[in-house]
């Protein structure tokens, strides 16, 4: 498996610059340092213990679904900076199978690693940080080809790497325990057929990118904690407003064009969340997601995971106090951002074209007027968009919750009016 450091030495001749330049790589900055050295590797060093059978043959062990073996925690002497590199030969994947690649995890401290529902097609290769599971990217492997994997933890940045392709960062410091890390443990339906080539640990003094990455560059980054990820617009290069805007798959909608509207205007920042029961609200994650940065705006909504809140389940002041727990909790985290409420948009008709209403649509329609209520009481900007898309249900997607780009544009754009009304008039 290559793998590729950032260096800092003095420059090499002519052939280790046509190398660095086919890698992407600066070479005036740039020559080869030596091989890293782990700090542990299955080729030689020991086990902390072992389920099941475990044989080393020629450094590699060939694992049957029911063995597993676990690296002493002596291999992780910093818990936030650390790599460990895979290389697996899968004879069968087995679908519905689980692969658990990594487990460190005790209660809600630790982490691990691992794919479950397996097919042909992918599963979601989950990485567990601190208790919170974080889905964000597909496992990728085929039988009988070496799959490479990588699990990198660069100064509290989190990033799994599968065959040399790069999934998102994590800004999540793991909180450290005393257990070992064991590959292969699993209590579901395992793949049973498959054999790790090489598994090494690397220390804080190995920090593993890929050509043309670096701790800079990274993009599409995250940072979260219990119940919220937020995620990050990127390198901050000059001092510009930030924005968040918080809401479920509406908000993944307009996101991107929201974000291009207000480029060279101010930073966007995305949570995706929603609360879907009145009662338990979690006062703890809104604050904490309110404060990843100085916010000068945030834009919420809760969207139609509200449909449940029928009148038979969900009183008008139990809606209330929703509402009003969102304002108090953003404020609390951000108190020097404007808050912008964006109404619900519609529940529509099942099909195409859509020409009408959902039946759901009367709860659409109520929460839409609790939730004026208690922004004029607490004093938040509305953006109304249910009027903007009731008169364009054409744009609709068919499914009764979803729209067409060109309604998430106008999304987008009332939204951008609002925001740069606001940052004009701080």
């Amino acid at each position: 498996m290559r793998h590729m450091m950032r260096w800092n030495f003095p420059v090499m001749g002519t052939l280790a610059l046509l190398f660095f330049q086919a890698w992407g790589i600066n070479a005036a900055d740039a020559v080869p340092a030596k091989a890293p050295i782990p700090v542990w590797d299955l080729a030689k060093d020991a086990f902390a213990a072992t389920t099941g059978k475990i044989e080393r043959v020629n450094g590699q062990v060939h694992m049957d679904g029911r063995s597993a073996f676990a690296i002493p925690n002596s291999a992780l002497p910093d818990p936030n900076c650390f790599t460990i590199t895979m290389d697996i030969r899968f004879h069968k994947i087995e679908q519905r199978g689980h692969l658990h690649l990594l487990d460190q995890r005790v209660s809600d401290t630790g982490f691990s690693v691992d794919a479950l529902n397996l097919s042909a097609v992918g599963s979601p290769l989950t990485t567990t940080i601190n208790g919170i599971a974080y889905a964000r990217n597909s496992f990728r492997a085929t039988t009988n080809q070496v799959w490479q994997f990588v699990f990198a933890v660069r100064d509290g940045a989190v990033a799994v790497y599968q065959n040399k392709s790069a999934g998102p960062q994590y800004l999540l410091r793991i909180t450290p325990n005393l257990a070992p890390i064991w590959v292969g443990r699993t209590k579901s339906e395992p793949i049973a057929d498959y054999d790790i080539l090489s598994l090494k640990v690397f220390g804080p003094d190995y920090k593993y990118y890929l050509p043309g990455e670096s701790a800079d560059a990274m993009k599409n980054g995250f940072t979260g904690g219990q119940g919220w990820l937020v995620r990050l617009p990127g390198k901050i290069e000059k001092p510009l407003p930030r924005i968040l805007y918080y809401g479920d798959s509406i908000s993944g909608g307009y996101g991107e064009r929201f974000t291009a509207l207000m480029k060279d205007k101010a930073y966007c920042y995305h949570w995706v969340h929603f609360v879907g029961s009145v009662g338990g609200f979690q006062t703890n994650a809104f604050v904490a997601a309110a404060g990843v940065a100085p916010f000068d705006v945030i834009i919420f909504n809760n969207g139609l995971h509200s449909l449940s809140w029928t009148p038979d389940k969900a009183t008008d002041a139990q809606i209330e106090a929703v509402l009003r727990n969102m304002v108090r909790a953003f404020r609390q985290g951000a108190p020097k951002a404007k808050l912008i409420w964006a109404a619900t948009t519609p529940h529509t008709a099942k099909g195409k074209p859509v020409t009408g209403l959902g039946e759901k649509n009367p709860v659409v329609i109520r929460i839409n007027t609790l939730a004026e209520k208690v922004m004029k009481e607490e004093g938040v900007d509305m953006v109304d968009l249910y009027a903007l898309l009731k008169d364009h249900l054409n744009l609709a997607a068919g499914d009764q919750y979803h729209w067409s780009g060109e309604a998430y544009q106008l999304i987008a754009a009332a939204l951008q009016k609002k925001c740069d009304a606001i940052l004009s008039h701080p």
